[in-house]
């Protein structure tokens, strides 16, 4: 009976051993984890704020230098500095889809465990959220924030902007101006986390039908014109930058005409906020919906 108690003690302690998790991220891509990460390099700026949110800030060893969060650098988006980041040794490496999806070939050849997550909507949001506490093995923390989220969505989707009448529904134009002579315009198109937002907070996206690489796409001055919205977004990016983005618009000679900036409606967004499809976005939702009609 001792020997047969031992033998199954052994086999435990073995099996807890070999025994492994299997995660499938978002480019369908099988990754075996052997045990909760404490080592985590954050290879994208829209993922790091997922693991402040968990209380996980403690495990990010190394983030690149687009990223403010107080850790190592570990150099630009792409090509990742493999180098670097191989010598902070993490358990796992967190990269983002689109563009940065095929650093995960180059890092994977290196023993480095990679997993690709690619947020572009509150679903995927909430999604991450839990797919993270489970990484993580905190599930319950994971659902908390997930359930935050979808309260805080709720909060504002639900309960006030739905219940706008289509007829009395704004109609918005969300203009990444590159410099004060507005000469290349890019918007949020189908696909992009913005125009969601934008949706959610009541408003209608003039470039709401149309189709871009990665929910992005360039624009014409005259469009924008021929559109003729009831109000028009900027984001900005430094302290003071609202003003600047603000101005840039409301003194553009092409524009003159638009409604949006007859009336004045034209507002600085911040642009770090919209420029995360992270857990916070809530308050950039909360931010546009009381921006169109509080």
């Amino acid at each position: 009976m001792k020997k047969h108690l031992l033998f199954c003690c052994f086999l435990l302690f073995f099996l807890s051993l070999s025994f492994s998790l299997v995660f499938v991220d978002d480019l369908g891509r099988k990754v075996s984890v052997d045990q909760t990460p404490e080592r985590v390099v954050v290879a994208a700026p829209a993922l790091t704020d997922y693991l402040v949110q968990l209380g996980l800030e403690g495990a990010i060893v190394g983030v690149t230098d687009w990223d403010a969060f107080p850790a190592e650098k570990v150099g630009q988006l792409t090509p990742l500095n493999v180098e670097k980041i191989i010598s902070l040794q993490p358990d796992i490496v967190l990269i983002a889809g689109g563009f940065q999806a095929a650093e995960a070939l180059r890092l994977t050849p290196f023993g480095l465990n990679v997993l690709v997550l690619n947020p572009n909507s509150f679903y995927d949001i909430q999604r991450i959220v839990r797919f993270l506490g489970a990484l993580f093995d905190i599930p319950e923390r994971g659902q908390e924030l997930a359930e935050k989220v979808e309260n805080s969505l709720n909060r504002i989707a639900v309960e006030k902007a739905y219940k706008i009448p289509l007829d009395k529904r704004k109609t918005v134009f969300y203009a990444m101006v590159q410099s004060a002579e507005i000469k290349d315009l890019w918007t949020c198109v189908q696909g992009s986390f913005l125009n969601e937002v934008i949706a959610l907070a009541g408003g209608i996206n003039i470039t709401g039908s149309y189709t871009g690489p990665n929910g992005w796409l360039p624009v014409g001055v005259e469009f924008v014109a021929l559109q003729n919205p009831d109000v028009i977004l900027v984001p900005y990016y430094y302290e003071g930058g609202a003003e600047d983005a603000i101005e840039a618009v409301l003194h553009f000679a092409p524009w003159k005409s638009i409604t949006a900036v007859k009336n004045k409606a034209v507002y600085g967004i911040d642009g770090n906020k919209a420029s995360y499809p992270n857990p916070m976005l809530t308050e950039l939702l909360e931010e546009i919906y009381a921006t169109l009609y509080e």
